[in-house]
């Protein structure tokens, strides 16, 4: 099983994906006013800079069905912080004095560094050697895990906007809250887990040794069937037991419902994650907001 139209050397590479999103923003359910939270400083704010669309949740850490969920699509190709700021402009009640905020960006400038690396400028160094070139900042990402971290890069331009605009935001890649979710969560007795997050386009794979981290990688597909081609090129890779190493499954669910089918054929044990009973306590929209945004303020 191969996947369609993809050369050996995109097989091997986690993803090729700009750096851009598209601008514009096209309102999903309505604009974030500030009268929809009556005490901001008692609320956390996730915003989701992805490569298509700008997500947000706004929820009460002490009320439960607060929840609040907007997706943001964008159009015309333009620079990630001018799709944020198009966003931010235009929904006034993120520019509030919020608990915290928390800021997971889409990104494939990044790299999982052993943990036995100490020294930053270092596990710097290891980022440039993947990311020749890079010109942005490059910041360290913690995983949870015992054996790694991620270092990983923000434009500047971003980064700036960033700072300026939400003071101590806490700011990480995508990859950082799924690690850090799984890893703090019990797997079953000495048997090894992976995680795959689906998107339209894309599958986040983390797999996970008890508490320590065996791979961790975004892929691109066209076709769910590659999402399937990476997810069994990974486990033999690593000599996943195919009746005891279980497989979960989180996000897109009309992507899940349609490779959960052929994966069973070869793996024993996939199943969907348990959603995090907390934040659907906060509100059931918590469903349809993406996996890694949702699970972020679970892992401080």
């Amino acid at each position: 099983m191969k996947p369609s139209g993809m050369t050996g050397d995109q097989q091997n590479n986690s993803a090729l994906r700009p750096n851009c999103v598209k601008a514009q923003t096209i309102m999903l359910d309505g604009t974030l006013d500030k009268d929809l939270v009556a005490d901001a400083s008692i609320c956390n704010m996730l915003v989701r800079v992805g490569i298509e669309r700008v997500d947000v949740v706004v929820y009460s850490i002490v009320s439960d069905n607060s929840l609040i969920y907007r997706s943001f699509p964008v159009a015309s190709a333009v620079s990630r912080v001018k799709a944020l700021e198009s966003v931010v402009y235009e929904n006034p009640l993120m520019l509030c004095d919020f608990r915290r905020v928390y800021i997971v960006i889409d990104t494939n400038d990044y790299v999982v560094v052993p943990a036995e690396v100490n020294d930053t400028d270092d596990a710097s160094r290891i980022f440039l050697a993947l990311h020749p070139g890079y010109d942005g900042t490059v910041e360290r990402a913690d995983t949870a895990t015992r054996n790694a971290f991620m270092m990983f890069g923000i434009e500047r331009e971003l980064q700036g906007f960033i700072g300026r605009t939400f003071v101590g935001a806490v700011v990480m890649p995508h990859m950082a809250p799924l690690m850090r979710y799984f890893a703090s969560k019990p797997g079953r007795g000495n048997s090894r887990r992976m995680v795959c997050n689906f998107r339209r386009s894309s599958v986040d794979v983390v797999m996970l040794d008890g508490n320590s981290l065996l791979q961790a990688n975004t892929f691109l597909f066209s076709n769910p069937m590659d999402a399937v081609y990476y997810i069994l090129a990974s486990r033999s890779r690593h000599g996943l037991d195919p009746y005891n190493d279980e497989i979960l499954l989180t996000g897109d669910q009309n992507i899940r419902e349609e490779v959960t089918p052929v994966l069973r054929k070869y793996v024993s044990r996939v199943m969907p994650s348990i959603f995090p009973p907390q934040m659907f306590r906060a509100g059931k929209d918590a469903m349809r907001a993406p996996f890694d945004l949702i699970v972020t303020p679970l892992c401080e």
